[in-house]
């Protein structure tokens, strides 16, 4: 899977070929088509298994901060743009998610939206936590935790040209979005 993102990565899902794939990682085309019948069922895989590792990391870093709302948010707002650059490989990995999504068939994109909405309510329940603690005092809780998610999400274009280092893309974007939740 990690070798056909790269392919994806590198060549767009359209140019992308299985045999290209499959060479990248090292095995038979037969192999790869012995696990993924095509395309788009690997690519349905790996959003599948994206979502899953990056709530998964999420959940893991709440247990261990405090539980304030905003304290969480930062959490959040931290795993998400880590989840995204920590490296060349996850930069491309959240390109070819960001951009061929929808490509999925509308049975395969529903699982997926699923996982969409859970990581929303998840920002969307800190954020009206907030809000009923006075941390926060957005009149849209859901927007703006849908605002947050975007925002934290589609840093891997810009992140070369900010010059600055993660820690500090994620100091200034965890600014943000206690902007936003605070309206």
């Amino acid at each position: 899977m990690r070798a056909a993102v790269e392919v994806m990565g590198e060549d767009g899902y359209e140019g992308a070929s299985m045999r290209d794939m499959a060479a990248r990682a090292g095995v038979s085309v037969a192999a790869l088509y012995y696990h993924f019948p095509s395309k788009l069922d690997l690519l349905r895989e790996f959003l599948d298994e994206a979502y899953d590792v990056t709530l998964n990391r999420i959940d893991r870093r709440l247990l261990a901060v405090d539980p304030s709302p905003v304290a969480r948010l930062d959490e959040i707002v931290a795993t998400l743009i880590a989840s995204h650059l920590h490296d060349e490989w996850a930069q491309l990995a959240s390109y070819v998610a960001f951009r061929e999504y929808t490509r999925l068939n509308p049975p395969e994109r529903k699982a997926i939206d699923r996982k969409r909405r859970k990581l929303l309510a998840l920002v969307g329940d800190v954020i009206e936590s907030g809000v009923a603690s006075g941390d926060f005092t957005t009149d849209e809780p859901r927007e703006a935790a849908r605002a947050i998610i975007t925002l934290s999400t589609s840093l891997v274009e810009p992140y070369g040209e900010m010059k600055r280092s993660m820690h500090d893309v994620i100091a200034l974007y965890q600014g943000f979005a206690r902007a936003i939740a605070r309206g």
